[in-house]
């Protein structure tokens, strides 16, 4: 839902950046044991996350929000 609002606000351009972005901290907040981010019960949520922004900067809009699992 998210990355369909900012493709309204900021353009395609703008919410693959934030993607991008977004993604890049996701990676860095797993890999540091200290972040909650890398804790089992929170692991799977941000794993999940990953797996759909990395579709949305591979395929756009159109593929987020099918089940990629």
């Amino acid at each position: 839902m998210r990355l369909t609002m900012l493709c309204a606000r900021d353009g395609m351009d703008g919410a693959n950046e934030w993607a991008q972005a977004t993604l890049h901290l996701y990676r860095k907040s797993l890999e540091n044991p200290f972040h909650f981010a890398s804790q089992p019960d929170w692991k799977t949520r941000f794993v999940h996350s990953m797996r759909e922004l990395s579709t949305f900067i591979e395929r756009g809009i159109s593929d987020i929000h099918e089940d990629h699992s």
